[in-house]
């Protein structure tokens, strides 16, 4: 689905218009609208410093199991822009942790994941962004990307592997399983590998 403000277009998948309809037919939408809340209060993170760099985004993606901002423009801005748009996310994310700890308590534990998850180094998250600009002053972009690759691997396996302990353990526990296998297969699944 496409729709379109201005020059601004929202682009929804189908895969994730399914995933919507099967989580509001579950009845687990309130968990839904949290980790929506978040995932919205994380993306609104990295648009106010684009919009502030005058770095105007083409789009908004949504897809069954992220959300991606479309912003060509920043391809050609400066390394401190980037890092500042990049790490904003996460920081909106622990602010909002912070305001509505004492207002709601799960709405705050949900951005404090989602600003934890996103920090972690790999390759499709803004930890593994952040590290990869960082790295990117010192080393070719070949290179760089190569490094980071190695990262997400050596991230992802020991989440993997907890997970697996952790749903043996527990019978029923499988999120930490789904992370390391997110981790893993977004090294193969990624269109656009880096900023």
């Amino acid at each position: 689905m496409r729709f379109q403000v201005s020059s601004f277009k929202i682009l929804i998948s189908y895969p994730a218009l399914a995933v919507i309809t099967l989580i509001v037919l579950s009845n687990v939408y309130t968990n839904y609208l949290l980790c929506l809340t978040a995932v919205l209060i994380h993306e609104t993170g990295h648009l106010i410093p684009m919009f502030l760099f005058a770095l105007k985004p083409e789009a908004l993606e949504i897809r069954a199991f992220n959300i991606k901002i479309i912003a060509k423009a920043r391809y050609n801005t400066n390394f401190f822009r980037d890092f500042i748009i990049t790490a904003s996310g996460a920081l909106f994310n622990l602010f909002a942790f912070l305001f509505f700890f004492r207002i709601n308590i799960d709405l705050a534990y949900v951005n404090l994941f989602i600003a934890l998850f996103n920090l972690l180094p790999a390759s499709s998250l803004d930890g593994g962004q952040l590290i990869f600009l960082a790295l990117s002053r010192a080393f070719s972009r070949k290179t760089t990307a190569r490094i980071i690759d190695i990262i997400t691997i050596i991230t992802a396996l020991p989440i993997f592997f907890f997970g697996i302990l952790i749903l043996f353990y527990s019978k029923y526990n499988f999120s930490l399983l789904i992370i390391g296998i997110y981790l893993v297969l977004s090294l193969f699944f990624r269109e656009e590998k880096y900023l």
